[in-house]
């Protein structure tokens, strides 16, 4: 074995001499060493044919010492042993390697029937934007046919005023950055744009990222169902603001009338009957008083006058009047928010300072809202009891119903809402609402 690396020859002797000795009578200890030698082979990465042209070699040396046909067959025999018991490790490793491909080929088959039968489009890119694979999903979502777009670039399925930012989230994911669930508008081949909500990851081979891998999901029902509850909302406000003013200007003014009659009556009337009388007159003062501070909590003018900032200092206010409660207003929305958006948020604040009065235990709440190019973000925070997010939102009750209703009023003019509660550990709530460039107004009133 001159042609061969000095590894496989030192195995070679080892392997000649370890049968000569089992053929000589060694036994059992010889057999054990034919099973380790064939183990050291495996590990060495000797393959079968290198292995078999050992046993080979082996065997012959053994067969040139036989000088009769008895010691020739007893030879064989014990060669034989010999070599099956120098095979075993690879025969062990055969049958593992069968079951972990057999394993591999039932998951694949598993995931593949997982991806297949999937309603969101599971897709992959490469790392220069082509579309690399697409399941059925997309055929059914978009009425594209996938031949018709796998090799080429996923930029032309986006709607031309994502694209820019589509492309700048697979770059970002193409250097191991997994960004948070985002959306898209994604053509489909009516010509309509679907809105889409994506989630995309780095498709790794080995340590080196090949390309990107996404679940596109169509929201079409959740975006019409959240037009639906924006308009419910709209009118629900709207016939709140009707009320709020009935009370405010036609009850203010009836009850003016009532005090101009009966300042007029008490002149005629004896002075213990004026005296009852101005008793009652006392009674209207807090009868009027009443329903101006209802009609504010219905729908407080300062908001459609000046906006979200002084409606807020003028809630704060009158809650902390009335429980007690050391309330802190910071920072400002900034420019006017579209209506829409500054109603939810007024709600919001209103139902939280409701919260925290009923449950909370709470000495000091802090309310704090910040502004940037893209994003209004309010926070607010109390020093109460806390509680357990995840069993309260999952259960039903006045708090979970609460948080409900503010997840669906932020949700309406797309915002979002994180709660940061442990319990005894007070209470966070986190507002973002995105800003549209057209739709911040001056910061003048309407």
């Amino acid at each position: 074995m001159s042609g061969v690396n000095p590894e496989l020859r030192d195995l070679a002797k080892q392997y000649a001499r370890a049968l000569q000795e089992y053929v000589e009578g060694r036994g059992e200890a010889a057999l054990q060493e034919a099973c380790d030698l064939g183990r050291k082979a495996l590990s060495d990465g000797v393959g079968v044919h290198d292995m078999a042209a050992i046993q080979h070699r082996a065997l012959l040396k053994s067969l040139m010492r036989v000088r009769t046909r008895e010691e020739s067959s007893s030879t064989l025999r014990a060669a034989s042993r010999f070599i099956v018991e120098s095979l075993l490790p690879f025969e062990m490793s055969h049958r593992r390697s069968q079951e972990v491909n057999a394993a591999l080929r039932e998951s694949e088959e598993r995931y593949r029937s997982v991806v297949d039968t999937a309603r969101d489009i599971i897709f992959t890119l490469s790392s220069d934007g082509k579309i690399m694979s697409m399941n059925p999903a997309f055929e059914t979502v978009t009425g594209w046919s996938r031949t018709e777009w796998i090799g080429r670039d996923f930029l032309p399925l986006v709607h031309p005023d994502d694209r820019p930012r589509a492309a700048e989230i697979y770059q970002a994911v193409l250097k191991g950055q997994v960004p948070p669930l985002f959306e898209l508008g994604v053509r489909a081949k009516s010509g309509f744009t679907l809105p889409g909500e994506f989630v995309a990851t780095p498709l790794a081979r080995g340590s080196r990222i090949v390309g990107v891998l996404g679940v596109a999901r169509d929201i079409t029902d959740r975006k019409r169902a959240e037009r639906a509850l924006r308009h419910l909302n709209e009118a629900l406000e709207e016939e709140v603001k009707r009320i709020a003013h009935a009370l405010h200007d036609e009850a203010g003014q009836l009850l003016a009338s009532v005090h101009i009659g009966l300042a007029d009556v008490a002149r005629d009337l004896p002075t213990p009957a004026a005296r009852r009388l101005a008793d009652v007159r006392g009674l209207l003062d807090k009868i009027e008083e009443q329903l101006r501070h209802l009609s504010h909590e219905l729908r407080p003018t300062i908001l459609d006058d000046l906006g979200l900032g002084p409606a807020l200092e003028f809630l704060a206010d009158g809650v902390s009047k009335r429980t007690g409660l050391s309330i802190t207003v910071e920072g400002s929305p900034g420019k006017r928010l579209p209506a829409p958006t500054e109603t939810a948020l007024y709600r919001i604040v209103q139902e939280a300072l409701t919260n925290v009065t009923k449950h909370a235990q709470a000495t000091r709440v802090y309310i704090k809202f910040m502004r940037n190019r893209r994003f209004l973000r309010g926070v607010i925070r109390d020093d109460g009891d806390g509680f357990d997010v995840q069993a309260v939102l999952t259960r039903r009750g006045s708090r979970g119903l609460g948080l409900t209703g503010i997840r669906e009023r932020l949700s309406a003019v797309g915002g979002t809402l994180d709660i940061i509660a442990t319990p005894r550990g007070g209470t966070q709530l986190v507002l973002t609402v995105p800003l549209e460039a057209d739709n911040a107004e001056p910061d003048s009133p309407r």
